[in-house]
């Protein structure tokens, strides 16, 4: 890389040629591996050669042609993970539909929304939120026909039934600008967007991990845990991770401490990708009932840093490695990777990092003008990927406005150093000015995160009449432990400057995305309706 210029690129995309379509490792898999565990439902005690993967994914796509369902109609899943969801997207992509994953934890007034705006023609439910898709129903121009995943009540049909019936096998296409998927992001300010995945770039993203060394604690057939929402591209794209493999991931709608404790122990567990917050819940469960550490390989991360604190206890109870991926919808899933070699406690800063690009991708920091800034500035993350979206949906302005000559500009903002580490500092819009000062949430919460009451924290930027903006900080502490906002104000005063030490601090569960990542608008939203004045120390930036 440049040593002045904030540009690196990532290692050359090997071997194209090998390509693994995703619409295909299901037929490979029941060549190679016909009797292997695919996937693992513990919760239902289901378990899915990739034999019947195969066979499943060609049920879903002929049960598509059946009901007329063709080249880029929408198939709407509202459902929590489960084994079905698989074939539902192999199948989907086989006979060319494009599946519209939706968050099951929405209103249904939200569901209503992403159905009409994608023009879904049928939409997939699990039993338990049929209340929630019949009322979303109800709201649409059209009437839309509801297919429950599991038999309840005397259904007719459900999914999982109509994928036991045999089917020929449906074709394999290779279509590299084919949607795939219409995922929505967040929608964190106004409407949420529809963001188009080819099946080229969900094909690439999981080859650029197969193909890399920088992935070797992914090794071939091994067997990896799930938790993560299957409606995030995070989550979705590491069971992908395992099938590109040929391996057997491990898949549960319970992301509780206690039972990815057990998951991770009864099934020999080898990787996982987990949040931080559920890796200290582990970290405690171990330690809080004085049980034996599993054996697993490697811990991925991503939705926030790690911290020395956490990595230390963690390496000390599990002894393993650790991989952390930074990335974003319109990119398919990541862009840069802290690999294992990096999760250093003896060099701390690079903790801090969320690693380097991945191969194919390049990252550029840009001033608002555009502008290439100098290694060391902070300014907005640019990302240039093979992954990178086909557009937003119906969105043409949004598009171009993110998409400007092959780079997507992140919104996200952070700074490269010299050896090519990406560092992040905060969405854009989410940085404080307060009497003059930038002020980074995502630095003072780095902070707060390290005191050892604190299971979390947020901090946001209220309006101040004097100081422009005051920073506030959410703090969610672990369990079993009591602090003060006075304790925690002294702990914060010693270790960042005056201005960026928060001036009010509440205690909260924080709201989160099925990520895991905080909500930040809302908690912003919530705190200024509350128009809490501020306390006696509180005046001062």
């Amino acid at each position: 890389m440049d040593s002045r210029l904030a540009h690196v690129e990532g290692p050359p995309l090997a071997r194209l040629d090998q390509l693994l379509w995703i619409g295909s490792i299901a037929r490979l898999g029941a060549e190679r591996c016909p009797q292997r565990d695919a996937i693992i439902f513990p919760d239902r005690g289901i378990r899915v050669t990739y034999r019947d993967l195969d066979g499943q994914s060609d049920a879903f796509a002929a049960l598509l042609r059946k009901r007329g369902l063709g080249r880029e109609d929408r198939v709407a899943y509202l459902g929590r993970n489960s084994d079905l969801f698989l074939p539902v997207l192999i199948g989907a992509i086989r006979a060319g539909v494009v599946l519209v994953p939706i968050n099951w934890r929405l209103a249904a007034a939200e569901v209503a929304y992403q159905l009409q705006d994608s023009g879904s023609r049928l939409l997939i439910c699990d039993p338990e939120l049929e209340a929630v898709g019949l009322s979303a129903a109800r709201q649409l121009e059209a009437s839309l026909p509801i297919l429950l995943t599991e038999d309840a009540d005397g259904a007719p049909e459900n999914l999982r039934a109509l994928l036991a019936q045999p089917a020929p096998p449906a074709p394999l296409p290779t279509e590299k600008d084919q949607v795939v998927l219409h995922l929505y992001t967040s929608g964190t300010t106004g409407h949420p967007k529809g963001v188009l995945i080819s099946h080229f770039a969900l094909s690439v993203a999981r080859h650029c991990e197969l193909t890399s060394p920088d992935f070797a604690l992914l090794t071939p057939a091994s067997v990896s845990l799930s938790a993560m929402p299957n409606f995030h591209v995070g989550g979705l794209s590491w069971v992908l991770m395992g099938l590109v493999r040929f391996g057997t991931v491990v898949l549960t709608a319970n992301p509780a401490p206690g039972n990815m404790l057990a998951l991770l122990t009864e099934y020999r567990v080898e990787s996982s990708f987990i949040v931080p917050t559920v890796i200290r819940g582990i970290v405690d469960e171990i330690k809080s009932k004085n049980l034996p550490a599993p054996s697993i390989t490697g811990m991925f991360y991503g939705a926030m840093t790690m911290g020395a604190r956490l990595l230390g206890e963690t390496m000390e109870i599990m002894g393993c490695s650790f991989g952390q991926f930074f990335g974003m919808t319109e990119i398919t899933g990541a862009a840069t990777f802290l690999g294992p070699a990096d999760h250093d406690l003896k060099r701390p800063h690079l903790l801090k990092s969320v690693g380097k690009p991945y191969p194919g991708m390049s990252i550029e920091i840009r001033g608002p003008d555009r502008r290439t800034l100098e290694c060391g500035e902070p300014g907005e993350i640019w990302i240039r990927s093979p992954t990178q979206m086909l557009g937003y949906w119906r969105l043409p302005d949004a598009t171009r406005e993110a998409i400007v000559d092959g780079w997507y500009a992140t919104g996200d903002g952070g700074y490269l150093d010299r050896d090519g580490y990406l560092y992040l500092t905060d969405r854009i819009k989410d940085m404080i000015v307060s009497g003059g000062e930038n002020v980074y949430p995502a630095e003072v919460e780095e902070m707060l995160r390290a005191h050892p009451a604190v299971l979390d924290a947020a901090c946001v930027g209220l309006a101040h009449p004097v100081w422009g903006e005051s920073v506030t900080a959410v703090v969610e502490l672990r369990p079993g432990h009591d602090l003060s906002a006075e304790q925690l104000r002294e702990f914060a005063r010693s270790r960042i400057a005056a201005f960026k030490c928060p001036k009010q601090f509440h205690f909260a569960t924080l709201p989160r995305t099925a990520s895991g990542k905080v909500k930040r608008a809302a908690l912003r939203a919530d705190l200024a309706a509350r128009d809490a004045p501020l306390d006696a120390q509180g005046t001062a930036p």
